[in-house]
């Protein structure tokens, strides 16, 4: 396993054991930051939906156990942003909130 595409963006967890990536294929893993092997790979993008959000940011919660992901989504020039939280453990969106206007270039 490993990155399919070239990558957007890339966060530390905050013990600096792991890191958390998201690519242009749309989807988020988790890799050793010691050996460089991927741990997790989140499929269904950032907001654990479907292949049309991709992140442009990525950030560890202050304790690891989650990561928000700044989504935005382009479709018949329309733009659609949103806020993704995962579950580090699990790689499930527990919360997404809806972003009325530009989009989340950080976190």
């Amino acid at each position: 396993r490993g990155a399919t595409a070239p990558i957007r963006c890339v966060v530390f967890s905050p013990d600096g054991h792991t890191f958390a990536t998201s690519g242009y294929d749309n989807i988020n893993r988790i890799w050793h930051g010691f050996s460089g092997s991927c741990l997790k790979e989140f499929r269904g993008t950032s907001v654990a939906e479907d292949y049309k959000f991709g992140a442009i940011s990525l950030a560890y919660s202050p304790d690891g156990t989650v990561i928000a992901c700044g989504c935005y989504r382009d479709h018949d020039d329309v733009s659609t942003d949103k806020i993704g939280i995962l579950d580090v453990s699990t790689g499930e969106c527990v919360r997404s909130i809806d972003i009325a206007e530009g989009f989340v270039s950080h976190l």
